[in-house]
C-alpha cells in the first residue's frame, strides 16, 4: 500500500506499507509508486486508487482470465476494467475487452486494472504526479509493441465502482452521492466535513492559468518535447469546441 507514513493491519491479510521518512514522504507521487512497486514480488499487480469504492463482488473469473491471457502473451501490459474512450479496436481480441489505440490519450490510466508489475514500473517516472502520469506519461507507451486493453462499454463488470463520478473523492473532497451510500451500507462513522464535500458537477472548478502552466512545465520535465504533442491536442480540442458553439 502506497501510504507514505501510515500503517494498517487487518486479520487474514498481509499488508505491506512504505514507512517512509518525513523527507521521503515529500518526494513526488511517481517516486513513491515506484518504491511501492519495488516491494511487489509477484509478476502481476492489481492497481487500485483509494477512492475507488467497490460496489459489487469482484468478478474473479474474469480477473483470473485476464491474468492467464497476460501469461500467454507477454506483450500485454495491462487490462483496464473500465472503458478507455478513443480509437480502439472494433473487434475484441479477448472477450469483453478491446485493444486501446496505439496513439490514444490516457493509455496510462488510473482506472482499476491488472498490470504486469515490471511494465507499470517501467511506465512510471520518478517526477510524475497522478495527473501528469496519465496525461503526459502516456507518451511513454507510444513506442514499442506493448498492448493495452480496456473493458468494452457495458462489460465493465470486473471491478464495479462509480467511475462516472470519478470515484468517492474529487480534488481532495468527498463526492456525497458516492460516499454517503457506502457509509450507510457498511454502518461507518466518518466526519465528511473534515475533508469537505465536492461539487457533483464534473465541469465545476476550472483550473487556474498558473496551475495549467505549472502542469505543462511538469509534463516537459517528465517526457521532454513530447509534451507538445498533448499541448497541441488540447488546443485543437478547444478550437473545435469554440467552432461548434459558433456554428450552433
Amino acid at each position: 500500500m502506497n501510504t507514505e507514513h501510515k500503517n494498517f493491519s487487518f486479520e487474514g491479510l498481509q499488508i505491506v506499507t512504505l514507512n517512509l521518512s518525513p523527507a521521503e514522504g515529500k518526494k513526488p507521487w511517481g517516486w513513491r509508486l515506484r518504491r511501492a512497486l519495488s516491494l511487489v514480488d509477484t509478476e502481476f499487480v492489481i492497481a487500485l486508487f483509494d477512492d475507488f469504492i467497490l460496489e459489487a463482488p469482484v468478478n474473479k473469473k474474469k480477473l483470473f482470465r485476464c491474468i492467464q491471457e497476460m501469461k500467454n502473451n507477454n506483450k500485454i501490459s495491462v487490462f483496464y476494467f473500465n472503458n478507455i474512450p478513443g480509437n480502439n479496436s472494433v473487434e475484441p481480441k479477448y472477450d469483453g475487452f478491446e485493444l486501446i489505440g496505439k496513439r490514444n490519450d490516457y493509455r496510462l490510466n488510473s482506472a482499476p486494472a491488472v498490470w504486469q508489475t515490471r511494465e507499470l514500473l517501467n511506465f512510471t517516472g520518478e517526477l510524475d504526479s497522478p495527473w501528469a502520469w496519465e496525461f503526459f506519461g502516456s507518451a511513454r507507451t507510444y513506442s514499442g509493441d506493448n498492448e493495452f486493453y480496456c473493458a468494452q462499454i457495458a462489460k465493465e463488470d470486473t471491478f464495479v465502482y462509480n467511475y462516472k463520478m470519478g470515484g468517492a473523492i474529487r480534488r481532495g473532497k468527498w463526492v456525497s452521492s458516492v460516499i454517503t451510500p457506502a457509509l450507510k451500507k457498511y454502518n461507518l462513522s466518518l466526519d465528511l466535513t473534515l475533508r469537505g464535500i465536492a461539487s457533483e458537477s464534473l465541469s465545476d472548478g476550472k483550473y487556474s492559468l498558473k496551475w495549467k502552466v505549472d502542469f505543462f512545465l511538469l509534463g516537459f520535465k517528465v517526457i521532454g518535447f513530447a509534451a507538445f504533442i498533448f499541448l497541441y491536442r488540447v488546443l485543437v480540442k478547444k478550437l473545435f469546441k469554440r467552432f461548434q458553439r459558433y456554428i450552433a
